[in-house]
């Protein structure tokens, strides 16, 4: 029976490492509440923007003659004041992930039982979490300049009619320079997140940051690593995505509730989302589609934290079931 790395061993991971019958149920659950409870709480702070927010969106919808310039206009203007909520969702949202993402990896690496701190793992996940959004804006951001760029015409100079050709063939070639760039592009971060994903694992292993190190740690394992995780995502994504089906369906009649006059008051719409029929709905939906998340989040993590516990650097076994390193 083989006890390294090897494509099989990272397929079954995630259901043969310590405590399956209670970890991962306990992780989705508690995964599910704590998001849950972060909307609620950001929702209560921001309600007067995100009503005027859907009053707007209902304004553009019932135009019966939008120009684009008023549109893009309008949805940057109320974006603005979405804006403090954004950032305090981020900034929150951030915190909490490196916190299941570190009770996730002690699964994995350390085989312990389910637990949130927030401590020196957490604190380094951070870290690791920051170096990885950096790579991925180091890798979009030409693609996804120009695709903004290509929006950016249809405001240029007060636009308010249809566009002449230049502009037309500026909109055109922007946008889809940019969508090419962006799918090819996608290719290489796939390669490059797929070299670099031990890099969780590994710093809760070694209690330093590692992000660099682990490109070295997945160096002859890119396939078995990137297999067992498409194989693993793709089973998650439709149980997910029958879930996402269910709940819209359920989420539909409550926005079918909400005015759909676009010059309610902010307040009318307000009292409906603050009410408890309202809230309650929604939370217990959104806490389905979070649990199933949050398993999905830790189940496809195992891959490459069972590549970062057989690190070929410092074990022998593992070093001679690496052609790279014989």
């Amino acid at each position: 029976m083989s006890t390294g790395f090897s494509f099989d061993r990272a397929l079954t991971y995630p259901f043969k490492a310590p405590h399956f019958g209670s970890f991962p149920w306990i992780f989705g659950l508690a995964y599910a509440g704590a998001y849950v409870a972060l909307f609620l709480v950001l929702g209560l702070l921001g309600w007067r923007s995100l009503a005027q927010w859907f009053l707007t969106m209902e304004q553009l919808q019932n135009d019966p003659n939008p120009q684009p310039a008023e549109v893009f206009g309008t949805m940057f203007s109320v974006f603005g004041t979405l804006m403090p909520l954004i950032v305090a969702g981020t900034l929150l949202g951030w915190v909490l992930w490196a916190m299941f993402e570190a009770a996730s990896q002690r699964r994995y690496i350390f085989g312990q039982t389910f637990s949130l701190g927030f401590g020196g793992d957490e604190l380094r996940l951070m870290g690791v979490g920051a170096l990885w959004g950096i790579m991925s804006f180091v890798i979009f951001a030409i693609p996804g300049i120009l695709m903004i760029s290509a929006f950016g015409v249809l405001m240029a100079d007060g636009l308010s009619g249809p566009m002449d050709d230049q502009t037309a063939a500026r909109f055109i070639s922007s946008f889809f320079i940019g969508f090419g760039l962006m799918f090819l592009l996608m290719f290489v971060y796939i390669f490059f997140a797929t070299r670099f994903s031990p890099c969780f694992g590994l710093t809760v292993k070694e209690k330093k940051l590692r992000f660099f190190d682990a490109w070295n740690v997945s160096r002859g394992r890119f396939w078995p690593i990137l297999g067992a995780y498409v194989i693993i995502v793709i089973v998650a994504s439709i149980v997910s995505q029958i879930v996402s089906m269910v709940a819209q369906l359920m989420i539909m009649p409550l926005f079918m509730a909400l005015p759909q006059n676009a010059d309610a008051p902010v307040e009318e719409l307000a009292s409906i989302f603050l009410s408890p029929g309202f809230i309650i709905p929604m939370a217990v939906i959104y806490f389905v589609m979070l649990f199933v998340q949050g398993l999905m989040q830790h189940v496809a993590g195992a891959p490459a934290a069972l590549a970062a516990l057989h690190d070929p650097r410092n074990d022998p076994a593992d070093t001679l079931r690496v052609d790279t390193f014989s």
